[in-house]
């Protein structure tokens, strides 16, 4: 269903049909234009009542438009909203919200549980007697070797994160209007999506990496160039590139919920999220940090007991015969964050997603539209 002026409500969260026409600043969302008398707001026909903050008002002896009809409350949202939202989705969508969780943390812990054991199967191989004649060579390849598997599963980490974030989105979607959704649902509106959510995960990798690694890059060569003058240049160069890096990760922070509630292309998700974000950023961040923090603490909370039984399990972080890490401590590290996957990086995810509909309020007045298709639906 299109609303006027470019609308589409769920199922397709269009974005707005196209950008307002520049002009002299318009007053708040839902308040009267002062100084412009008989002339409506955007959108309402002359000579009809205009809804208080904006809101659409059930005509007089019908039933009242339900300002919570799902897990949030069609309005601008608060921190604790936010964050209440994001379990409130766990709660009611259990089956679509945490089966793709689980699947997409079954597949991501079978790769990193396959790719670590390969990654340092090498060092269960290391010949500790070369080692006291000072060989190192098979030493310096294991290890190369582990830092090539460790880098692997850092990327398969952030696909598998993008992958999460579409998945519970499309689930949000839903949550926020209150309507039912089964994980067959929630399977077949994302699945299109998959490719497009790799591909914009890779990119937001690549600008935000890329932007940290050439600062970096840039005032390590400084200071090797200059010595300790060079320092005066180079550390801020790398403090700027690693600021940077922050500031770019969280402008593109809502790509993934447009790329899916919008079905756009990853260069239209981007330009969104960078509009959604540009007035707020400093909101975002604070939300996105905490968010981090709980989700951390969670984690290891989760992850705190296979790490014991990996460590118990061979007397020791190390195993007795080879002095290496022994490959049972590395599998059931990798299950422990298998299980702390499907249970963190759904909320997480769904927090991203509310803060996307959040933002969309704020800055488009996406509460009207939803509020008119909750009502249509009641």
């Amino acid at each position: 269903m299109t609303e006027p002026g470019g609308w589409s409500t769920p199922d397709g969260w269009g974005a707005p049909a196209s950008p307002p026409p520049a002009g002299p600043a318009q007053p708040a969302y839902g308040q009267p234009a002062y100084g412009q008398p008989g002339q409506p707001p955007s959108g309402q026909a002359p000579g009809q009542d205009v809804p208080p903050y904006g809101r659409p008002q059930a005509p007089w002896g019908s039933r009242p438009v339900d300002d919570k009809p799902g897990v949030v409350p069609l309005r601008p949202l608060g921190l604790g909203e936010v964050l209440d939202g994001a379990v409130g989705v766990l709660r009611r969508y259990p089956r679509p919200a945490l089966g793709l969780a689980a699947l997409v943390a079954l597949v991501s812990t079978v790769c990193n549980v396959l790719l670590l054991v390969t990654a340092f199967e090498p060092f269960f191989e290391v010949d500790t007697a070369a080692l006291d004649r000072g060989d190192t060579a098979a030493l310096e390849d294991a290890i190369g070797g582990a830092a090539a598997g460790a880098s692997l599963s850092a990327l398969l980490s952030v696909v598998s994160g993008a992958v999460m974030t579409g998945a519970i989105t499309a689930v949000v979607g839903k949550a926020v209007l209150g309507e039912p959704m089964t994980f067959g649902q929630a399977w077949r509106q994302v699945r299109s999506r998959l490719l497009p959510l790799v591909g914009l995960a890779l990119l937001v990798l690549v600008v935000v990496a890329g932007t940290f690694v050439v600062a970096t890059v840039a005032g390590v060569a400084v200071i090797a160039a200059f010595g300790g003058a060079g320092a005066l240049v180079g550390v801020p160069v790398m403090l700027a590139g690693a600021v940077a890096a922050v500031w770019l990760y969280v402008r593109l922070s809502l790509a993934p919920c447009a790329l899916v509630l919008e079905r756009t292309g990853i260069g239209t998700s981007l330009r969104r999220s960078g509009v959604l974000v540009r007035r707020d950023w400093w909101r975002v961040f604070g939300i996105l940090l905490l968010t981090v923090v709980i989700g951390t603490f969670v984690s290891q909370v989760v992850q705190l007991p296979f790490g014991a039984l990996g460590a118990g399990s061979v007397g020791g972080m190390f195993d007795p015969d080879n002095d290496v890490l022994a490959t049972r401590s590395l599998v059931l590290s990798a299950i422990g964050g298998g299980l702390a996957a499907t249970l963190v990086a759904p909320f997480t995810a769904g927090v991203r997603a509310l803060l996307y509909v959040d933002r969309r309020i704020r800055a488009e007045g996406l509460d009207v539209s939803l509020s008119a298709a909750a009502a249509s639906r009641t």
